[in-house]
């Protein structure tokens, strides 16, 4: 049986990303409670620190085929099926760990592939697996060639707000292949990168249709019962011993709710607060 093969076999993933600080950890946590298999390398957001060493990177984006699906063999195998590493999977592995990153030193990597690399059980046939890593969107659409029958979520939070996140970590790291080379990391294009990964994401994952959940994290926090009924019917997971009332309690509202009304909205380009607003997100600037 080829990798191919074997990544077909197995019952389809679900996929957790979104723009840094948007609340995927809590929908991570959710999938905990329903039982997924969310990987064992864990930091404490819940990120699936195997697919960070995998795929956050720059060279990512001119990753060629052959390589790329090379990757997602690795991730799958490690996930699922407990199966040793070709020689050649072993040496990329090694090839990714081996110099410093702009947001992970080469010890931190290391680490990571030190995890990656050892024997692991095969999960338990029919259990539901998946991952949790922001940086998931920016390679979705070949994810979803390799893996056709996936899922994916995709946490929004209100922009206007996530301008003002301290976690810039995104725009840091993709921010010159969104923007160009004259971007700051600021709230105006924060915002900026905000609204072009977003239309991106709903370009091509469209095709998806209902494997896709474009996932309002403030309609969760504000009508929680409501967006986690849709979330474990997205998930198939209705008759789930873990009930809507479970999850409900694990929901908190953030401090940071509605932050950018203190700060106004001159900072920004208007085409980008259309946007927000488009994607029935709150951009008044009334504390009401």
């Amino acid at each position: 049986m080829t990798d191919s093969e074997l990544v077909k076999e197995k019952l389809a993933p679900v996929a957790v990303g979104g723009v840094g600080g948007s609340g995927t950890r809590l929908i991570a946590l959710f999938l905990k409670r329903l039982d997924f298999h969310i990987g064992d390398d864990l930091n404490s957001a819940l990120d699936n620190l195997w697919f960070t060493l995998l795929f956050k990177r720059e060279e990512i984006l001119s990753s060629n085929k052959a390589e790329f699906e090379t990757l997602v063999n690795i991730f799958v195998k490690k996930m699922t099926l407990g199966d040793a590493y070709s020689q050649t999977e072993i040496g990329l592995v090694k090839r990714l760990a081996s110099h410093d990153r702009s947001q992970h030193p080469i010890s931190w990597l290391q680490e990571r592939e030190r995890s990656l690399l050892s024997r692991k059980p095969l999960l338990n046939q029919g259990r539901a697996w998946g991952w949790k890593e922001p940086n998931s969107h920016i390679v979705m659409e070949r994810f979803q060639k390799k893996i056709p029958d996936m899922k994916y979520i995709h946490v929004v939070r209100n922009g206007l707000d996530m301008a003002y996140s301290d976690n810039q970590n995104q725009l840091k790291l993709w921010g010159r292949h969104f923007l160009g080379d004259n971007h700051q990391i600021s709230p105006r294009f924060s915002l900026k990168y905000w609204h072009i990964v977003h239309r991106r994401v709903l370009e091509i994952c469209e095709p998806m249709g209902s494997r896709f959940l474009f996932l309002n994290y403030d309609e969760l926090c504000l009508s929680p019962s409501k967006s986690i009924k849709k979330l474990m019917n997205f998930l198939g997971v209705e008759n789930s011993e873990v009930t809507v009332e479970e999850l409900t309690g694990l929901v908190k509202v953030p401090k940071s709710f509605g932050r950018f009304k203190d700060f106004g909205l001159e900072e920004f380009d208007p085409v980008d607060v259309d946007f927000v607003k488009q994607l029935g997100f709150d951009t008044s600037l009334s504390q009401d």
